[in-house]
């Protein structure tokens, strides 16, 4: 195993006092995040176990870390319900030693909850037939072909899995960083975190229609579309991320959505592109960002 390390300088803080909307780092912590999976479970493994979050029996071995995987677990290949089945076990597993894992909502998570099949794998629907709690004749479900109905009622907003991914944030601040899969424009960072997280919660839940901050598909500026700040990124788009920062009161945002050969800093460091394409879908390399101390930011590279 090989580690780069690619550090930035940060001036030294005696007190780290910057708590998130979801969550705090505080002083002697350790952070991992981790980019998009589209269902590839080895491929998740291999990040956990390069991260130190887990050992060779898929175990947690964390202790105190705190894991980011910026969403998009499902999509392009084929073992999606295995990888959020390991995701929500892990959550457990993670809390009862002091640390925790965070899954972010993506476009493919938004894909599943409008019933939209784009970017499946080649055949990853038999594994979804045995879900308890399924509605195939819900009439979202009408221009499915009938072996694609199981994954679509699992994954349609209020579906069994959909309520599970619920919980997830579509924007997680941690310390002075702020995490989530496409970007936050300073419409949205005026718009509040807060208020981003509980629509797309209570949609995935089937209780509201499906938020702005979702709508729409690639190159628009809602959080888990854009790409303002992961592809083409030039002074403007840096000047947009400082007003976003400020808005809401963060040092850096760590963003995904966007393939890039390896984890990719612009504007300074105050934005770090994380997707290496790791899934078997794209064949990249398996790479996670570490933070420490809110403060060292480095690539680690299997």
């Amino acid at each position: 195993m090989r580690w780069t390390r690619v550090v930035l300088s940060a001036a030294l803080v005696t007190l780290l006092t910057a708590w998130s909307v979801t969550a705090g780092q505080p002083a002697g912590s350790r952070l991992v995040a981790i980019g998009d999976i589209h269902g590839d479970l080895p491929a998740l493994r291999r990040a956990l176990q390069l991260a130190g979050a887990t050992n060779a029996r898929d175990q947690w071995v964390g202790g105190r870390l705190t894991v980011v995987q910026l969403g998009d677990l499902i999509g392009r290949s084929d073992d999606e319900r295995q990888v959020l089945d390991y995701i929500f076990t892990l959550q457990q597993q993670a809390a009862a030693a002091g640390g925790a894992v965070h899954a972010l909502v993506g476009n493919h998570e938004v894909f599943g909850g409008r019933v939209d099949n784009q970017a499946v794998g080649p055949n990853p629907f038999p594994v979804w037939e045995s879900v308890s709690g399924l509605r195939r004749d819900d009439p979202r479900l009408s221009h499915l072909p009938p072996h694609a109905r199981a994954r679509g009622a699992a994954l349609v907003a209020g579906g069994p899995y959909a309520r599970r991914i619920a919980a997830f944030p579509a924007v997680l601040k941690q310390g002075r960083t702020v995490f989530v899969h496409g970007g936050v424009v300073p419409r949205w960072a005026r718009y509040g975190i807060d208020r981003i997280n509980a629509e797309v919660r209570d949609w995935l839940l089937g209780v509201t229609p499906e938020p702005d901050s979702t709508r729409g598909v690639d190159n628009g500026d809602r959080v888990m579309w854009t790409r303002q700040f992961s592809a083409g990124v030039d002074s403007a788009d840096c000047a947009l991320l400082e007003e976003s920062l400020q808005l809401l009161g963060a040092r850096r945002m760590v963003v995904a959505h966007t393939v890039h050969q390896e984890i990719t800093a612009r504007c300074s460091g105050q934005v770090w592109a994380i997707d290496v394409g790791m899934s078997r879908a794209y064949g990249g390399t398996v790479q996670v960002l570490e933070i420490v101390d809110d403060t060292t930011v480095r690539v680690l590279k299997d």
